[in-house]
């Protein structure tokens, strides 16, 4: 008896899966469209809640070369950071708007891209409250790892090139390097309609890309900003995906949420 072509891809997809999430997936397996994508209601609540919510997400970045073909990096995302605006000194919102922070007062789901250390980039989404926002810290890789490392070692500025699956991802600079999101293309842009940067519920009929779905959410306090004093160092604001070896600092002090 012949066999439809939807039987058959879907056995690709089972031969495909293995353990750990960031198995190998096959171009057929990825759902990469509008009914998995997030839309604009989603990113409409409060900055702690999208923070809960972003996790277990999935980043995709597509790419265009110059003969048209698309190509793509996917990620789950597995730990983020809460910037609640005005009343949060460790935010760049804190007390007013700038030029600079714009995107964190525009609608919920815009990308807020800014530069570090002057060549370095980090990713975050507003949320609901004027001037908060989501960082995303770190992803863990699903697909597209050759261009990830081929984007990040083209974006290391010199320094010592380390191509650890691990350390594609796990950090909010590294993840930037390694999807090629830089200031220049994605900040003020939204991420409900963009078509080269976006997030999605799930990228297989499975609802996951080949691990398991289910997992523990920890909260520990923000990496970073001790300038922002006791009061908002202290605030357990990071949520991470328990054990899970792409995340970028693990606190001894995290909780499970």
């Amino acid at each position: 008896m012949k066999r439809n072509r939807q039987e058959i891809d879907f056995d690709q997809c089972k031969r495909h899966k293995k353990d750990e999430l960031h198995a190998k997936i096959a171009d057929n397996c990825i759902k990469l469209d509008s009914l998995n994508r997030l839309k604009s209601d989603f990113y409409d609540q409060s900055c702690l809640d999208l923070c809960k919510h972003l996790i277990g997400k999935y980043m995709i970045r597509k790419y265009e070369d110059e003969s048209s073909s698309s190509k793509y990096t996917v990620g789950r995302i597995v730990e983020v950071e809460a910037y609640t605006g005005k009343d949060d000194p460790a935010s760049h919102s804190f007390k007013k708007q700038t030029d600079r922070n714009k995107a964190m007062f525009m609608k919920p789901g815009t990308a807020y891209v800014y530069n570090i250390y002057g060549c370095y980039c980090c990713i975050n989404i507003s949320s609901k409250e004027p001037g908060a926002a989501v960082l995303i810290r770190a992803l863990e890789p699903v697909y597209g790892l050759d261009l990830m490392t081929l984007n990040k070692n083209s974006l290391s500025k010199g320094k010592s090139k380390n191509s650890d699956e691990k350390n594609l991802t796990n950090g909010p600079s590294k993840l930037c390097m390694s999807f090629k999101i830089s200031k220049s293309l994605f900040n003020q842009v939204d991420l409900a309609t963009s078509e080269n940067l976006w997030l999605q519920e799930k990228i297989n009929d499975d609802g996951q890309s080949g691990g398991k779905s289910e997992f523990k959410i920890q909260c520990a306090k923000r990496i970073g900003i001790d300038y922002a004093g006791p009061e908002a160092t202290n605030k357990l604001w990071r949520f991470y995906i328990k054990d899970n070896k792409y995340v970028s600092i693990v606190s001894k002090d995290s909780i499970d949420f």
